[in-house]
């Protein structure tokens, strides 16, 4: 059965398709009610209508006397509710096998795509998650360190996803980074204590992230998928996730 759309639907449509074309920037005046109705050619009321869907959708801000403004919009609001459910014990192997899939087929893409530039770009990232990381074996405790060791691991692994090219992946990744953060950061706490439970170096670690960066660099397939799993915990790391002989 073919649905009609509705008037008012059609406006916010074409008004939210401006919004993507960026024909008005973040915090930039929308046209009056007036002039949107002549412009469409249709009346206040419909145009009125359009914009109080727009708002509740978080796309635009109406203000009392004022007129209707660009909204920074963002979907975090709405995915810090998604990692709340993730967060618990019993889905956080969810997360895990997300990551192993999209990160997965990134890699692939990236030793396809990547060129020399990306490649550099990505070492830097890279170092700056090793000066981060040192900070933070200095004090495993300070929940500062914790956040920006997880901030640059995160920059580092979305950097990868970005070298696939593939916007899809890129938007999936960006609006899933709560909970890929939360998970992240358990990885890195736990990881810490138990080394220093075992009485190892902090400071003297065989680190896989390094692994990964060289795998896209030297077109290694193989190498990365196994450097992967390692960084996710899929494939126990000796000295990092067990210590027995």
């Amino acid at each position: 059965k073919i649905k009609r759309i509705s008037l008012v639907d059609q406006i916010a449509d074409a008004i939210k398709q401006d919004l993507l074309d960026k024909v008005w920037d973040t915090g930039e005046k929308l046209p009056s009610e007036k002039e949107l109705s002549q412009s469409f050619g249709v009346n206040r009321l419909s145009v009125r209508m359009a914009l109080q869907k727009l708002s509740t959708l978080g796309l635009v801000e109406t203000r009392v006397g004022e007129g209707t403004y660009v909204k920074d919009f963002s979907l975090k609001p709405f995915l810090s509710e998604i990692a709340v459910v993730y967060n618990k014990k019993e889905r956080r192997k969810d997360v895990q096998q997300l990551r192993n899939l999209l990160e997965g087929e990134c890699q692939y893409l990236a030793i396809i795509k990547a060129t020399e530039e990306d490649k550099k770009e990505l070492r830097r990232l890279l170092d700056d998650y090793y000066e981060k990381s040192k900070i933070f074996f200095q004090d495993i405790d300070n929940n500062e360190y914790l956040e920006n060791v997880v901030k640059s691991d995160f920059a580092f692994h979305y950097g990868i996803v970005k070298l696939s090219y593939n916007r899809l992946y890129i938007d999936i990744y960006f609006m899933v980074q709560e909970l890929i953060r939360k998970h992240i950061m358990e990885l890195i706490s736990k990881r810490a204590h138990n080394r220093k439970a075992a009485g190892l170096d902090l400071a003297k670690f065989s680190d896989t992230h390094e692994k990964m960066y060289q795998s896209i660099v030297n077109g290694d397939i193989e190498a990365a998928n196994k450097a992967r799993k390692q960084v996710l915990g899929i494939i126990p790391v000796h000295g990092i996730d067990y210590f027995d002989e």
